[in-house]
């Protein structure tokens, strides 16, 4: 009966997750913060509210008590539906499709250079039925369902198999990682925190008064600015946290000084080399960006879709990436061919939890099949299919690796993989279609900054514990429940809040630019077609043998400073925005250990606990908010 009701509640609350993160971008027309990012605010928010209501039930009547297991397979739940709303999915998914047809103009020759190459059963291409979807329908007019139907269920079909294809992956190492390597996890802190606090409430985190002086710290900003934003109030509107520039004109270099407190807050939960080592390197690779564009070593490439600082930088910290991925997969060799064995064999793994090794092999081989046939049916050669797939789950597959490792919690990739290969291997060798199935690559291999990998690790981590109990059928049931409720409710949404009030009034960056950068990125390569540029595989290569030298460095060094993470993202966005508040944890933290030891900064840990809820309440209740009130 308990596992009955976590799953109605977990679905139930998958449903609300998704459909906030819709309308909120919808209606709300800006940058919400509930549904984007690893830091998961959404989640959080909800976690934490079940949470305080399963205690006081608890307390009240003993029988209605919520069970740790049950909160933490609901977790696992949730870490599946808040990527399909957003950044995972949704947010390109139809905005990208139908803004192929409704942004084409006879100045921009979309229609005769991109229709024909785009498959009818991939995206709608009734200009009216587009129209109507991005300005709004008019009283009466119902939704076009039957010409959603088929490309809805094909790109829903992708995303199955996607998630399968990670679900396989994690599985396979998630043993590796968190008992053999013993990862971090940072993220996974205070989700477990809150799980442990239902199995023994009388010791629960919540109890510490330092946590809830950092609740009400991180709390009250985003909820002022939500009270400002009511009210229009110019006394709420001068409450903020300072934040200031330092500019170096001479290599057209700005270092941004912003201070967020969630980041404060899980940047002190991770350790204090790889904290160094993302803002350390994050400044000296800026510095290189400036001092090779004041030395006029630039790609003649144009700008390019997500990349990390300049063109050539992108492939430097691509080449880091990549080499983070092997590096990974090269130390978990010996875990691995235990699980290749026992694939062989049949049998259960010892080391898992979750799939055997057989149906992890099965139900990723057979993911990987429809990925690649989904490439290739759109117009992408076999051979190029088969690249790409392999090259995108190594950058995700990275970056899962290192967020599990460090807790950055808006890690993101520094580069879309389209891009990589059109500049490693000219835009001639894909051929118009290939460019064209490569635009569609967007919905899913662009902006990630949000994946099934990255949540999948921290949701096993959570659910590890042997004293919670969790059988692994009813895991993968949690995991697959929210998944098909995520899609349905995220596709179902975004279709028909679209037709009721216009995708154009929402999001600036989902709804108009994306479409544009995106397609004219495609169109671009179509007209001014170029070569292999041997300028980028030699940065992915200097950025491979640097990330290699740090690593080597940091397995034969005792106290060695510098770990190679920071190579594979310090020219992203959020990295450049969140670089100052990883300082000031590393600053904080380091202090504290040296000159109070271990024993002083478990004490203070509550406190910035506390910044991780607080924010996450804070803008979860604001974003919550904003989207039903309507201004």
């Amino acid at each position: 009966m308990q596992i009955l009701t976590a799953l109605v509640l977990a679905l139930g609350l998958s449903v609300f997750l998704n459909f906030v993160g819709v309308r909120s971008y919808i209606l709300l027309g800006e940058y919400s913060g509930f549904a984007d990012h690893f830091n998961t605010v959404g989640v959080v928010f909800l976690l934490f509210l079940l949470t305080m209501l399963a205690l006081l039930a608890g307390r009240l009547v003993p029988r209605l008590q919520l069970a740790p297991s049950s909160l933490a397979l609901i977790y696992a739940a949730l870490m599946v539906a808040t990527v399909i709303p957003t950044m995972g999915f949704g947010g390109y998914f139809i905005p990208l499709l139908a803004g192929a047809i409704y942004f084409a103009k006879p100045e921009n020759f979309w229609e005769g250079m991109l229709w024909d190459l785009l498959p009818d059963w991939i995206l709608v291409k009734d200009r009216e039925l587009v129209q109507r979807l991005f300005e709004g329908s008019a009283d009466g007019q119902s939704v076009p369902w039957e010409v959603w139907a088929l490309p809805c269920m094909v790109w829903a079909a992708f995303v199955v198999a996607f998630f399968c294809v990670s679900l396989s992956l994690i599985s396979l190492v998630h043993h590796q990682w968190s008992r053999e390597e013993r990862l971090v996890y940072p993220l996974a802190t205070t989700p477990s925190l809150m799980v442990e606090s239902l199995r023994i409430p009388a010791s629960s985190f919540l109890k510490s008064k330092l946590l809830w002086c950092g609740f009400v710290l991180a709390w009250s900003f985003p909820t002022l600015r939500m009270l400002e934003r009511i009210y229009d109030m110019n006394t709420i509107r001068g409450i903020a946290i300072p934040s200031f520039q330092i500019l170096i004109r001479q290599l057209g270099v700005t270092f941004s000084l912003n201070t967020d407190l969630l980041v404060v807050g899980l940047s002190f939960l991770i350790n204090l080399n790889v904290l160094f080592s993302v803002w350390f390197l994050q400044i000296i690779i800026t510095l290189e960006e400036g001092v090779l564009g004041w030395a006029g070593i630039l790609s003649p490439l144009p700008a390019q879709p997500h990349a990390a600082g300049s063109v050539l930088m992108a492939h430097q910290q691509v080449g880091a990436l990549l080499f983070i991925a092997l590096s990974s997969l090269w130390i978990s060799r010996g875990f691995l061919r235990r699980q290749w064995r026992l694939v062989v064999q049949g049998g259960p793994s010892p080391d898992s939890h979750l799939l055997s090794p057989r149906a992890s092999v099965v139900i990723g081989a057979a993911g990987l099949v429809y990925m690649t046939f989904f490439l290739y049916a759109t117009g992408l050669p076999l051979l190029w299919s088969v690249a790409f797939v392999a090259v995108a789950l190594l950058m995700f597959f990275g970056t899962a690796r290192v967020l599990a490792q460090t807790g950055i919690s808006r890690l993101r990739a520094p580069y879309a993989v389209a891009p990589v290969f059109t500049n490693l291997f000219g835009t001639a060798t894909f051929g118009h279609s290939g460019l064209a199935a490569m635009g569609l690559s967007y919905v899913w291999a662009g902006d990630i900054q949000l994946f099934h990998m990255g949540t999948l690790a921290h949701a096993l981590k959570v659910c590890e514990p042997e004293s919670l109990g969790i059988r692994p059928r009813t895991l993968v049931a949690f995991l697959f429940g929210a998944l098909f409720v995520g899609l349905g409710t995220t596709i179902y949404y975004y279709v028909s809040m679209g037709y009721e009030h216009g995708l154009l009034h929402g999001y600036v960056w989902y709804y108009i630019m994306s479409p544009q950068l995106h397609w004219g990125w495609v169109v671009n390569a179509m007209n001014n077609p170029n070569t292999p540029q041997w300028i980028c595989h030699l940065f992915v290569t200097i950025g491979a043998a640097t990330a290699w030298v740090l690593s080597w460095a940091t397995h034969n060094f005792v106290g060695w400073p510098l770990h190679p993470v920071g190579l594979a993202f310090a020219l992203t966005n959020t990295v450049r925005i969140d670089w100052f508040g990883i300082f000031l944890a590393w600053l904080v933290k380091g202090a504290l250990l040296r000159y109070g030891g271990i024993v002083l900064y478990r004490k203070v840990r509550p406190l910035f606990i506390g910044l991780i809820l607080g924010s996450c309440v804070g803008v979860g209740g604001a974003s919550l908010f904003n989207s039903f009130y309507r201004f």
